[in-house]
C-alpha cells in the first residue's frame, strides 16, 4: 500500500524550521508495514495544498498532511479540505466545551479565535488530540483516505500512534515488512558494496533490497525484505553479510558509534574517560548525550595546549618536544594518563589538526591520532580526515567511539 506526506508550511520552504515530520512519520510507517513513498512540501496557500492532495489521491491509497490547523490567519488547511471534500465547517460545541477548559486548566483566556479550533468538516472522523487544541480529522474518498495532523511534532506523533496507525491497520491489510540495519566504521560504502557484491546479487534475487547510507566515516547498510517469510529472508541475508564484514560492523542495529560504545560499557560495569586535543569535548558531549551515561562515563579533559597536554594528562613534556604533540606516541601517553588518573577501566584519547589551517608536510590537516587504553593494554590508530574541521570533528568522534568498542573484551554485536 502506497502512502504519501504533505507537509505544510512556508516556514518548511524558506528552512526557517526544519521538517522532522517527514523523518519521523517515514519510520513510523515504515514499522507498520507501510511504504512512505513520496514527500510533498507545500505553502499554506489553497491552490497549493489542492494540487498536492490531487497529485498524490492519484497514485496512493492514503495521504497524511502536517500543518495548517491552527487558529491564525496564516493556517488554511482545514478550510481546504471542508472545501476539497464538500463538507461545510460546522461547530462543535462538545469539542468547544473541552478546549474552553483546556484553556482554564492552564490559567490562559479563550479567545474569539479559538472557536475556530472546534469548527470542523462535517462528515469527518475526528481524532482527538489531547495534547493540543488543533484535532486531526480522517476523510475517506473512494476507497482511499486522507488523514490531517497537526504540524507540532509531539501532537502528530501522538495521533499517529494512537489514532492512525490502529486505524489504519484495521482499514488495511498490511504486509511484513522487515529491516535490519547494520552499522560500519572504518570501510567506504564503495568498499563494503564490493566486499558483499556477491551476498547481495544473490539475496537481491530472493527479495532482500541493499540500501547503503555513508555518514561521516559511518556506513549504515539496511536490508529490506516485504511478505510472510521476510524475516527468515533478511536474517539469512544479514548472516551472509556478517560472515565477511565482521571486522567493521560495529553494531546491528539503527544507533550511533556512541550508543554502541555506551551500550557496551553499561553491559560490562566498566567506565570511560576520555582526554580531547582536536574534538574538543565533541566526544564527551557525544557520550553524555546518551540517557544513563552517568553510570559508565566518569569524566573528561580538553587540553589543547601542549602544557594542558603535560598537566592534566600526565604526557612528557619531552615527548611532545621530540615527537610532536600530533603522534602515536602522544596520543597513548594522554589516553593512559587520563585513565590512570581517573581510574577508568577504558580511556580514549584524540589528538590532531582540526583546520582547516595548523598542518604541515608530515602531519597533514585532517590528521588525527586516536589512542584507547584499557589494562590489556594501549592501541592507537591514525585517520586522515580531510580538511573541513566541523567533518573532521565528527568523523573523529566516530571514529573513537567504534575503535574503543573494538578494544573492549567479548564485544557482543
Amino acid at each position: 500500500m502506497r502512502v504519501e506526506y504533505i507537509g505544510i508550511g512556508q516556514e518548511l520552504l524558506i528552512g526557517q524550521v526544519v521538517n522532522t515530520n517527514a523523518a519521523w512519520l517515514g519510520a513510523a510507517l515504515r514499522q507498520a508495514g507501510l511504504t512512505l513513498v513520496r514527500a510533498w512540501t507545500v505553502p499554506d496557500e489553497a491552490e497549493a495544498i489542492r494540487t498536492a492532495l490531487d497529485g498524490a489521491l492519484a497514485s496512493s491509497d492514503v495521504v497524511v498532511l502536517t500543518g495548517g490547523l491552527g487558529p491564525t490567519r496564516d493556517d488554511v488547511t482545514k478550510a481546504v479540505l471542508s472545501a476539497y471534500f464538500g463538507m461545510p465547517l460546522v461547530l462543535d460545541a462538545a469539542l468547544e466545551a473541552r478546549l474552553r477548559a483546556w484553556f482554564a486548566a492552564r490559567g490562559l483566556p479563550f479567545l474569539p479565535v479559538q472557536t475556530g479550533q472546534a469548527m470542523l468538516p462535517e462528515g469527518c472522523t475526528v481524532l482527538p488530540n489531547p495534547r493540543g487544541t488543533a484535532q486531526g480529522m480522517w476523510f475517506d474518498r473512494e476507497g482511499k483516505a486522507v488523514i490531517s495532523l497537526p504540524g507540532v511534532p509531539y501532537e502528530m506523533e501522538g495521533l499517529v500512534l494512537e489514532e492512525v496507525l490502529p486505524r489504519l491497520k484495521t482499514r488495511f491489510t498490511l504486509p511484513a515488512t522487515v529491516d535490519k540495519t547494520m552499522v560500519y566504521q572504518g570501510i567506504g560504502e564503495s568498499l563494503l558494496a564490493d566486499r558483499i557484491a556477491e551476498i547481495e546479487t544473490q539475496m537481491t534475487a530472493r527479495g532482500v533490497s541493499f540500501a547503503y547510507l555513508p555518514n561521516g566515516s559511518v556506513v549504515r547498510l539496511r536490508l529490506s525484505a516485504v511478505g510472510p517469510d521476510a524475516p527468515a529472508r533478511v536474517a539469512v541475508a544479514e548472516a551472509a553479510v556478517r560472515a565477511v564484514t565482521e571486522d567493521r560492523l560495529i553494531g546491528a542495529r539503527d544507533a550511533t558509534p556512541a550508543e554502541f560504545f555506551g551500550e557496551a560499557l553499561g553491559a560490562r560495569g566498566w567506565r570511560c574517560a576520555v582526554a580531547e586535543s582536536c574534538t574538543g569535548g565533541a566526544l564527551a558531549a557525544a557520550l553524555t548525550a546518551i540517557p544513563g551515561a552517568s553510570r559508565w562515563f566518569l569524566g573528561g579533559v580538553v587540553p589543547y595546549t601542549e602544557a594542558m597536554k603535560t598537566g592534566w594528562c600526565g604526557v612528557a613534556p619531552e615527548l611532545i618536544e621530540r615527537m610532536g604533540a600530533v603522534s602515536e606516541p602522544v596520543a597513548r601517553a594522554m589516553a593512559e594518563g587520563v585513565r590512570t588518573r581517573t581510574g577508568a577501566e577504558v580511556a580514549v584519547a584524540t589528538t590532531g589538526v582540526a583546520g582547516p589551517t595548523g598542518g604541515t608536510e608530515a602531519v597533514p590537516v585532517g590528521s588525527v591520532w586516536i589512542a584507547v587504553a584499557t589494562e590489556a593494554g594501549t592501541t592507537a590508530e591514525l585517520f586522515r580526515f580531510g580538511n573541513h574541521r566541523s567533518r573532521t570533528v565528527a568523523r573523529a568522534v566516530q571514529a573513537a567511539c567504534a575503535q574503543a568498542l573494538r578494544a573492549l573484551p567479548a564485544v557482543d554485536r
